[in-house]
């Protein structure tokens, strides 16, 4: 399962969770406002058109390869 990033559009706070392909952040809930519906937000790696995104691509920044 994808680790995707989401960030809450109430109060900002953002936070990791595993999901399955496809999913959405419809049913979430932020830990800090309790607000439903979260926002899937793009890491820095996935945005980043630089020498370091061919290494986030391989596995190298995150400290090992992908499982």
């Amino acid at each position: 399962m994808p680790l995707y990033e989401y960030e809450c559009p109430d109060c900002g706070a953002r936070r990791e969770i595993l999901q399955k392909l496809g999913a959405d952040g419809k049913s979430l809930v932020c830990q800090q406002c309790s607000r439903v519906g979260l926002h899937r937000i793009l890491s820095s790696c996935a945005g980043s058109v630089t020498k370091s995104s061919s290494a986030c691509a391989s596995g190298s920044l995150s400290g090992g390869g992908f499982a």
